[in-house]
């Protein structure tokens, strides 16, 4: 997406419980998703991520080391397999990198953040905790699933925007934690599920821990993040090509 960082934007983070809540009439739109951008991705964000990869009957397994920065940062480097130690992402903005220690750098257009980074399952924008506001129209509304109230959002994709899907779906629980991201095709067919579970509490922030996304093939991918870290004191010029060579040259 044109400005980040699914990914995902994905605001300052809110102090607001369930209980004042409660005295609150339904958040708009905008107001909503800010809250769960913040949720989920914070001022900025690093955590190991483990990958299981279901694509066509065999699993793949990774291991990533995730850092960002705001919503215009972000790098992905890969720890498992070996073979792949130390190649990664790079973004900068509108700009992005693939780095590998064999090859080094190669630029990749922008619209490669909404691919499946081993082709299936997450994204780069879905590993990188993209911002999900700024290339959708977002409606709201409050639903009762059981007994339980949630958020339901539907994202429509502006004109011109560069994205991949057609419209995405989004249930939220009353702290802000999304619990289930459907995506569409431009035709409203459903291209994939992404289920949120295993909530810890990280500082003042609930945080979902396991992500398991099923594709429209049966496909799936089991995603655990270990350690997720928030609001750290990054510096800018960590976010460069140059991380990746020193790791290459260790």
């Amino acid at each position: 997406m044109t400005n980040k960082i699914i990914w995902i934007t994905l605001l300052a983070f809110l102090t607001l419980g369930i209980a004042g809540l409660a005295q609150e009439d339904v958040l708009d739109a905008e107001t909503l998703l800010d809250r769960v951008n913040a949720a989920w991705q914070g001022d900025s964000f690093h955590a190991i991520l483990g990958l299981d990869i279901v694509l066509g009957g065999q699993t793949k397994s990774h291991k990533l080391e995730v850092w960002t920065l705001g919503e215009e940062l972000a790098l992905i480097r890969v720890l498992e397999p070996e073979i792949d130690l130390n190649s990664g992402y790079l973004q900068l903005g509108d700009d992005l990198w693939y780095y590998s220690p064999d090859v080094g750098s190669i630029k990749l257009p922008t619209i490669a953040l909404g691919d499946a980074l081993f082709g299936a399952g997450p994204s780069l924008e879905d590993l990188s905790h993209g911002t999900l506001s700024d290339d959708y129209d977002t409606t709201v509304e409050m639903i009762d699933i059981e007994g339980v109230s949630q958020y339901f959002l539907t994202l429509v994709p502006h004109p011109d925007a560069p994205v991949v899907y057609g419209k995405l779906e989004i249930w939220v629980s009353l702290d802000y934690v999304m619990e289930q991201l459907v995506y569409y095709d431009q035709r409203e067919a459903v291209v994939q599920t992404a289920t949120f579970t295993d909530i810890i509490d990280v500082g003042d922030r609930k945080f979902a821990t396991t992500i398991i996304i099923e594709d429209a093939y049966g496909d799936q991918t089991v995603e655990r993040i270990e350690n997720p870290q928030f609001d750290l004191d990054l510096d800018a010029m960590f976010f460069s090509l140059d991380t990746f060579e020193a790791w290459g040259d260790d």
